[in-house]
C-alpha cells in the first residue's frame, strides 16, 4: 500500500468524557475537563507500567484514541489501568464543581493497525468506536452516577481478561452494541462504587461583577492559592478579581463546606479600598447566611506578610538521569506565595545538558508571566550536581527567541544550591543550626578564605570550621573536583552545614575573592550577600570597574536550609 506501513498488532485504547456536551457544562468547565484529561491519562498510564511518552495518541476534542506500545503487557490496561484510573477520577472529581464532574468510557480492543499519511486504518480502530458507543454503557454511567466504564471487546475479553484472575473477569458483564450497522457483544466493567455527588453550594456571584470586573491588587494570585488550597490550580496569568472568582467557583467546597470563592471574597475584603471591602463583606455574610454556615464563614484574615518586599523564588533542580551523562531530569518549584514552601513541582522533563540554558530560559519566562502584578523582589536558584557547580549560571541568558536575550544576572540574584547537601539528610542538622545561629545575628557571621591542602591534613578545613561557629561563608581555592576525594573543601563545608561556599571558576587566589567578599558585604553584611553580589555584576554592565570586572567569574552557592526539597519523592 503505497505511503503506508505494513500492518502491525496494536492494543487499541479509546477514550472518551461522559455528557461532556450536557447542557449544565458552560465553556469553561469543557476547557478545564479538556486540558486535565491529558493530565489525568498522563498520571494513570504512567503508574500504570504504560508510559504515556510511548504511547501513540490522537485527540478527539472530548476523548482520546490511544495506541498502547507493542512491548506493554495488554494485562496491565486491565489489572492496573482500571485502578489508576478510578482513583485519579476520584481525585479529579473531588475537587470540582458538579458541571465539571468528569466520568469516563474506555474502550479497548487489539488488532492489525496501518499507518499512511492521513493517519492510522484499522478494523479494529472501528470496532473499538463502535463498542464504546455502546448504549448500555451510557446508560449504566447515568444511572450511577460511575467515574469509569470500560467496554472490552468479546476478543479482548476472552484473550486477556477471562484467562486471568487479576483482571477480575466476573466484574464484566455482557452488553449488546447496536451501532452504526455494527451488532455485536461487548463487556461492561463499571466502578463498583458510584463517584461522590459533588458538593458546591451555588453562590449568587453576578451580582458581584460590577464591583469586581478590572479590579487588580497586589498579590491577587496568592489570595487564589490560599482560598482554594494546593489541590486546585491557579487561576490563569493576568485574571482580574472577577475572573478570579469565577474561577474559584468551579471547585468544590472544602471539609468544612465553606466554597472557596466565598473564602477569596472574604480576603479580598480586606485588601480593597474601604467601600468596596465593605460591600463584599456584607455580600459574603449575606452568601453564608443563605448557605447555612457559620457566622463568618467568608471573614478570613489577611496575613500580614503580604507585602511589597516579599521575596518569591523559582528553584530549578539539575537531577542526572541515570542513563546517559548527556541527559539530565529537570525539575522547578515556582513560588507565587511568599509564604509557601514548597510550592507544587511542576512537570519534570528530560534535557540535554547542551541545551539546560535554553530550558532554563522557558522556565524563567514562565515564571514571569506569572508574577505579572508581583512588586516584590525574586530570586532565580540553580539546585545542580557537583559535576555541574562550575556552570557559569548567573551569566545564562533569558528571552532568546528575542533576538537580544539579556543576561539573568541584570535581573536577578542568580545563585547556585549544592544537590549533594540536599539529597544527604545526614548533613542537614548542622546545616539548620548554623544557619539559626546566622540569622539571629547576621553581623556575626564571618568569612574563612581557606589554605592550600595539605596532604597530611585533609581535615584540615573541616576542624577549622567546626572550630569557628560563626563562619557562614567558605572560600575555597578552586572549584570543587567532579567527584570529592581525599581533604576535599566543598565536603568540608557542606559536613560543617557553611550556608555559602564561593570559589572562582577558573581557580584565581582565593584571597582575591575574600577580598571581593569583604567588599560586597560592607553594607549589607553577609545576609544580603546574593543581592549584593546581584547589585555588583548589574554594575559591571555599566562600568569596568575591576572587582565588578573579577566577579564574572566567581560562583556563589547560597543554602537556605528553610527551603528544602525532598528530591526523593520526586526523582524515584
Amino acid at each position: 500500500m503505497l505511503g503506508y506501513t505494513e500492518a502491525q498488532h496494536r492494543t487499541v485504547v479509546i477514550v472518551d468524557v461522559a455528557g461532556f456536551t450536557a447542557a449544565n457544562r458552560r465553556g469553561v468547565h469543557q476547557v478545564e475537563i479538556h486540558k486535565r484529561l491529558v493530565e489525568l491519562l498522563t498520571t494513570a498510564f504512567d503508574d500504570a507500567g504504560i508510559p504515556w511518552q510511548d504511547c501513540d495518541v490522537e485527540d478527539r476534542g472530548d476523548g482520546k484514541l490511544i495506541l498502547a506500545p507493542r512491548d506493554v503487557f495488554n494485562i496491565r490496561l486491565v489489572d492496573q489501568l482500571w485502578s489508576r484510573l478510578v482513583a485519579e477520577l476520584r481525585r479529579y472529581n473531588a475537587l470540582h464543581s458538579a458541571a465539571a464532574v468528569m466520568q469516563l468510557r474506555v474502550a479497548v480492543h487489539a488488532g492489525e493497525v496501518w499507518r499512511g499519511p492521513a493517519g492510522e486504518v484499522s478494523p479494529a480502530i472501528n470496532l473499538a468506536a463502535r463498542i464504546i458507543e455502546a448504549a448500555a454503557a451510557k446508560d449504566v454511567l447515568k444511572a450511577t452516577g460511575a467515574a469509569l466504564a470500560m467496554i472490552a471487546s468479546d476478543a479482548f475479553y476472552r484473550d486477556v481478561i477471562e484467562p486471568d484472575p487479576a483482571a477480575a473477569p466476573d466484574l464484566f458483564r455482557r452488553i449488546p452494541v447496536d451501532v452504526k450497522q455494527t451488532q455485536t457483544h461487548a463487556w461492561l466493567r463499571v466502578a463498583e462504587s458510584p463517584q461522590p455527588e459533588a458538593v458546591q453550594p451555588q453562590l449568587e456571584l453576578e451580582q458581584l461583577a460590577p464591583l469586581l470586573d478590572g479590579v487588580f491588587v497586589p498579590h491577587l494570585p496568592v489570595l487564589v492559592g490560599r482560598a482554594s488550597g494546593p489541590g486546585v490550580p491557579p487561576a490563569p496569568p493576568g485574571s482580574d478579581a472577577w475572573a478570579s472568582v469565577r474561577h474559584l467557583a468551579e471547585f468544590n467546597a472544602g471539609a468544612d463546606g465553606v466554597p472557596p470563592a466565598l473564602v477569596f471574597l472574604g480576603l479580598l475584603a480586606g485588601i480593597v479600598d474601604r467601600d468596596r471591602g465593605e460591600q463584599l463583606a456584607r455580600w459574603t455574610e449575606d452568601q453564608a447566611r443563605r448557605l447555612g454556615l457559620p457566622a463568618g464563614s467568608g471573614n478570613r484574615p489577611v496575613v500580614e506578610k503580604l507585602d511589597k518586599e516579599s521575596r518569591l523564588h523559582l528553584l530549578i533542580a539539575v537531577l542526572p538521569d541515570g542513563v546517559s551523562r548527556d541527559q539530565v531530569l529537570l525539575f522547578h518549584w515556582r513560588q507565587d506565595d511568599p509564604e509557601v514552601w514548597p510550592p507544587a513541582c511542576g512537570e519534570p522533563v528530560t534535557v540535554a545538558v547542551d541545551q539546560l540554558e535554553q530550558h532554563v530560559d522557558d522556565l524563567v519566562v514562565g515564571a514571569e508571566i506569572a508574577w505579572e502584578r508581583h512588586d516584590g523582589p525574586v530570586t532565580v536558584e540553580l539546585l545542580l550536581p557537583r559535576a555541574l557547580l562550575n556552570l557559569p549560571v548567573h551569566a545564562w541568558q533569558k528571552e532568546h527567541r528575542s533576538g537580544d536575550p539579556r543576561p539573568l544576572s541584570l535581573d536577578y540574584p542568580v545563585v547556585v544550591r549544592s544537590l549533594e547537601r540536599m539529597m544527604s539528610r545526614q548533613w542537614h542538622r548542622a546545616w539548620k543550626t548554623r544557619w539559626t545561629a546566622f540569622a539571629a545575628d547576621p553581623a556575626g557571621g564571618r568569612v574563612h578564605v581557606a589554605q592550600p591542602p595539605d596532604p597530611d591534613r585533609p581535615h584540615l578545613l573541616g576542624a577549622v570550621l567546626q572550630d569557628d561557629p560563626a563562619v557562614v561563608t567558605v572560600v575555597l581555592t578552586g572549584p570543587p573536583p567532579v567527584r570529592p576525594d581525599r581533604g576535599d573543601e566543598l565536603l568540608a563545608a557542606l559536613r560543617s552545614g557553611l550556608p555559602a561556599v564561593l570559589w572562582h571558576r577558573n581557580g584565581a587566589d582565593p584571597k582575591t575573592v575574600g577580598d571581593l567578599v569583604s567588599g560586597l558585604i560592607e553594607d549589607g553584611g553577609l545576609m544580603a550577600l546574593p543581592e549584593s553580589t546581584h547589585k555588583a555584576r548589574r554594575r559591571n554592565h555599566q562600568s569596568t570597574n575591576v572587582l565588578y570586572t573579577a566577579l564574572e567569574d566567581v560562583v556563589l552557592l547560597w543554602d537556605d536550609p528553610g527551603r528544602v526539597i525532598h528530591l526523593d519523592e520526586w526523582a524515584g
